[in-house]
C-alpha cells in the first residue's frame, strides 16, 4: 500500500508546484495562438488571391502588377483588422488569467481558445462566401442590396440561388468549414510537448515580464486593429488605390462593406437629414433656389406647398391631344443595361427584334439608372425624384402611405387616364401598392392578376407574356386612355427561359471574349436571357405599331440597372457601369416638329416629364427632371450612386465623405472618359446634382403638407 501510495502521490507533485504561472509556461503557447492567426492570415489571403483569378481578366491585370502587389498589401493590412478585432477579447481576457497566475485557470482560457477561434473564423470565412456569391451578380462588394434578401421575396431569392449554387451543398460545406477550423485550432494549440515551466520564478520577475509583454501585445493588436497610423483607421476609402476598378475591389473584403452596410441601414437617411449633410440646413428655399436658377432670397420662409409650386411645369397646348389622348406604356426591363448593346452583331444578336426599332425610333444611351437596385430606380420613376444615396426603400417606410402630388400617374389620372403599374411577379413585392396607389395608380397588377396559364418561373410570368397581358389591357381599353407601367422579371436570375424559345446567334465574339469574369457558363445564360427580353420587347412593339393601337400609342423602354455584365469597367468606360438606354416610340403624328438631340444626357428621374409633354395637352406636373426632347433644356444625367454627368463633364461624388472624382469626356461627345481637374463645368453639375437630392428628400418627408394648385 505503501508503493503503491508513493507511486499515486509522486506525478501529483508537479500538479501542486505548477499551481503558479511562469513565463516559460505561457510564451509556447503564445507563440502558438500567433502561428495560428498568421495561417488564417494567409488563407485570407489565399481566399483574395481567388477572387482575383474568377473574376478579374488575366491580360489587364498583367499588365499592372505594380497595383495588383499594392492590392494585396492592403489587402493584408484589411484582414489584419479583422484578425485583430477578433484577439482584442482574447487579449484582454489573457490579462485577467495572467494577473490570477493560477496555472488551472490558464489551461481552461487556453482549452477554450479552440471553440473561440473556431466560432469567429467560420464566420468571418462565410462572410467572404457570401460576398463571393454576392459579387457574382452585383459585380460589388456586400453593400446595402443585401438587406434585399430579407425585403425582397425571399424564397423566390433562395430558388434563384439554388439554381445558380446548389444549396443542398451549403450543410456540408458549412459542416466541413467548422471541422477545418477546429482541426487546424486544435493542431496547432495543442501543446503537448513543451509542458514543462521553471520550477522557480520570482513574484516580481514574474509580474515584470507579463507587464512588459502584455502591453506590446496590446500596442500590437491596437496597431493591427487601427490599420493604419495616419489620421483615419484604415476604411474603405483607402482601397482607392489605383485607376483600375477590379484592382481596387481586390484589395477590400467583404466584411468590411457588410459593416458598411449596417452603418448605413441604422443610419438611414429617413432618420435622419440629407440637406444638413449637403450644406442645407434648415434652408430648403436655399436648394431650390440652386436647382431652379434663381435669387433664394425670392424664396426666403417659403411654405411647403409655396417652394414646390417653383417645380410646376405646364405641357404644352395641343389639340390633337385633346381630341385623341393616347395609351401611354412605360416598360422598365430588368438587367436592361446599355454596355452590351456596344457588342450587338448578327453573330452575337443581343438586340432581336429591338434592334429595328432603336433605328426607327429614338435612342437616348448617355442615360443612367435612378439607382443600382430594382426597387430604387422604380421609386425614382414612381415619385419623380432622385433616389438618396444610403436612403432605404420608400417602400418600407411611412412615406410609402403619403400622398404624392410628385407620383407619376397624378398628371393621367387628372386627364382622366386609368393607371396601372404591372409586375411581372408577384404585386406583394416590396410592398409596393401602398406606394403606387399614394402616386395616383389605379392598380398594381401582379402575375395573379394574369393569365393562369401563363408560364413562369420563380419570380413571375415570363416577359412576353407580361407584354401580351399590357396588349390585352390596352385593347380592352381601347376608348379610355391608359398609362401602364410595367417592370419584367425574366432576365433575372435564374436566368431561365421558357420552353420553345429558339435563340438567336449568341457567339462571344473572341476579341472580347477574354474581358468575361467569373463563370463563362453563367455569363451564357445571361446573354441568352438578355436577349429573349428584347427579342419578346421587340415583338411588342412590332405588334402595337401593326395594330390599330400603333396610331395613338407611346411606348417606352428603360431597363431598371446596368446589366451588371461579366465585364470590369475601367476609367474610361465609366458611362456603361450604371447606364441603362431609353427609348422612345411617338406615333408620327405627335413626333416634334425640332431634331431630337439623341446624345442627350439625362436619367430616370427624366422619363416621366418626357412622357408628360409627349402625351397630355395644357397638363400641369411637379417633378425633378427634365423634357428629353426639349432641345433647350438643362440636361443632366444623376444617380443615388452618385454618377453626373453632363455634356461638358463627369464626377462621380460621395456623400459619405463629401469627396468627389472628376472626369472629361475624350474626345468630345464621346463615350470615353479620362480622370481631370475640377472645372466651373464639374462644380455646375454637383451644385444641381446636391440640390436635386435636397429637394427630393424635402418632397418625399413633407408630401402629406403639400397642396398645391390643379
Amino acid at each position: 500500500l505503501t508503493r503503491h501510495r508513493t507511486l499515486f502521490i509522486i506525478p501529483t507533485m508537479p500538479l501542486v508546484s505548477s499551481r503558479f504561472l511562469t513565463t516559460s509556461y505561457i510564451l509556447p503557447r503564445l507563440k502558438r495562438i500567433m502561428y495560428f492567426n498568421a495561417l488564417i492570415l494567409a488563407l485570407m489571403t489565399l481566399w483574395r488571391a481567388v477572387f482575383m483569378v474568377y473574376y478579374g481578366t488575366g491580360a489587364e491585370l498583367i499588365s499592372i502588377p505594380g497595383y495588383v502587389l499594392k492590392a494585396f498589401y492592403m489587402g493584408v493590412r484589411f484582414d489584419l483588422v479583422i484578425i485583430a478585432y477578433i484577439n482584442a477579447l482574447v487579449s484582454l481576457t489573457l490579462l485577467v488569467v495572467l494577473l490570477v497566475r493560477r496555472s488551472t485557470l490558464f489551461g481552461l482560457w487556453y482549452a477554450a481558445l479552440k471553440y473561440y477561434y473556431s466560432a469567429m473564423y467560420f464566420i468571418v470565412f462565410f462572410i467572404l462566401a457570401v460576398d463571393f456569391g454576392f459579387y457574382s451578380y452585383f459585380k460589388n462588394h456586400i453593400n446595402i442590396l443585401i438587406f434585399g434578401v430579407f425585403e425582397d421575396d425571399t424564397w423566390a431569392l433562395l430558388s434563384t440561388f439554388n439554381d445558380n449554387y446548389p444549396l443542398y451543398l451549403a450543410i456540408p460545406i458549412i459542416i466541413a468549414m467548422i471541422g477545418g477550423l477546429f482541426f487546424l485550432a486544435r493542431w496547432i494549440l495543442n501543446c503537448r510537448h513543451d509542458d514543462a515551466q521553471d520550477a522557480v520564478e520570482s513574484t516580481s520577475s514574474y509580474y515584470r515580464r507579463i507587464s512588459t509583454g502584455w502591453f506590446v501585445l496590446l500596442l500590437v493588436n491596437f496597431a493591427a486593429a487601427r490599420g493604419s497610423f495616419g489620421l483615419f483607421p484604415l476604411g474603405t476609402m483607402h482601397a482607392e488605390i489605383s485607376p483600375n476598378l477590379f484592382v481596387n475591389q481586390v484589395a477590400i473584403n467583404g466584411i468590411f462593406t457588410l459593416q458598411q452596410a449596417l452603418e448605413a441601414r441604422m443610419n438611414d437617411r429617413d432618420d435622419s437629414s440629407l440637406a444638413d449633410e449637403l450644406g442645407y440646413k434648415d434652408n430648403s428655399a436655399q436648394a431650390f433656389a440652386d436647382y431652379i436658377g434663381i435669387d433664394p432670397a425670392v424664396i426666403a420662409n417659403g411654405t411647403p406647398a409655396q417652394l414646390v409650386e417653383y417645380l410646376k411645369k405646364t405641357t404644352s397646348k395641343n389639340p390633337a391631344l385633346e381630341a385623341r389622348r393616347p395609351h401611354v406604356v412605360l416598360i422598365m426591363m430588368e438587367g436592361f443595361g446599355s454596355d452590351l448593346l456596344r457588342y450587338h452583331s448578327p453573330t452575337f444578336n443581343v438586340l432581336g427584334e429591338l434592334e429595328k426599332h432603336f433605328k426607327e425610333d429614338y435612342l437616348f444611351t448617355h442615360f443612367l439608372s435612378g439607382d443600382v437596385g430594382t426597387i430604387g430606380s422604380i421609386e425614382t420613376v414612381v415619385t419623380n425624384t432622385l433616389k438618396r444615396p444610403g436612403s432605404k426603400a420608400i417602400t418600407q417606410s411611412k412615406y410609402a402611405f403619403s400622398t404624392h402630388i410628385t407620383g407619376a400617374a397624378v398628371p393621367f389620372k387628372r386627364a382622366g387616364y386609368q393607371s396601372y403599374f404591372m409586375y411581372g411577379g408577384n404585386a406583394a413585392w416590396r410592398d409596393i401598392v401602398a406606394l403606387n396607389t399614394n402616386a395616383g395608380f389605379d392598380a398594381t397588377e401582379g402575375c395573379g392578376a394574369m393569365d393562369p396559364n401563363y408560364p413562369q418561373n420563380q419570380w413571375g410570368v415570363y416577359d412576353e407574356y407580361l407584354f401580351d397581358h399590357i396588349y390585352r389591357k390596352l385593347e380592352k381599353n381601347a376608348d379610355t386612355p391608359t398609362f401602364v407601367f410595367a417592370m419584367t422579371t425574366t432576365n433575372h436570375p435564374p436566368y431561365s427561359l421558357p420552353e420553345g424559345y429558339t435563340l438567336l446567334p449568341l457567339t462571344v465574339p473572341a476579341s472580347w471574349e477574354k474581358k468575361i469574369t467569373g463563370d463563362r457558363q453563367l455569363a451564357q445564360l445571361r446573354f441568352a436571357t438578355y436577349q429573349y427580353s428584347n427579342q419578346k420587347v421587340g415583338e411588342f412593339i412590332s405588334r402595337i405599331k401593326a395594330s390599330p393601337l400603333g396610331e395613338h400609342t407611346i411606348i417606352a423602354i428603360t431597363g431598371d440597372h446596368n446589366f451588371w455584365s461579366v465585364f470590369d469597367y475601367p476609367v474610361e468606360n465609366l458611362l456603361w457601369l450604371d447606364s441603362v438606354p431609353l427609348y422612345v416610340y411617338l406615333p408620327p403624328k405627335l413626333r416634334p416638329s425640332v431634331p431630337v438631340d439623341r446624345d442627350t444626357f439625362g436619367s430616370h428621374s427624366d422619363i416621366m416629364p418626357t412622357l408628360y409633354h409627349a402625351a397630355l395637352s395644357d397638363a400641369v406636373y411637379y417633378a425633378v427632371g427634365t423634357n428629353m426632347l426639349d432641345p433647350h433644356a438643362r440636361h443632366i444625367a444623376y444617380n443615388a450612386d452618385g454618377f453626373i454627368m453632363t455634356r461638358d463633364a463627369a464626377l462621380r461624388y460621395t456623400v459619405a465623405n463629401n469627396t468627389a472624382t472628376y472626369y472629361q469626356w475624350e474626345p468630345p461627345r464621346s463615350t470615353m472618359l479620362v480622370l481631370a481637374q475640377a472645372t466651373s463645368a464639374h462644380e455646375s453639375a454637383l451644385k444641381v446634382y446636391k440640390a436635386a437630392l435636397v429637394i427630393s428628400e424635402y418632397l418625399i418627408k413633407n408630401a402629406d403638407q403639400i397642396t398645391v394648385s390643379k
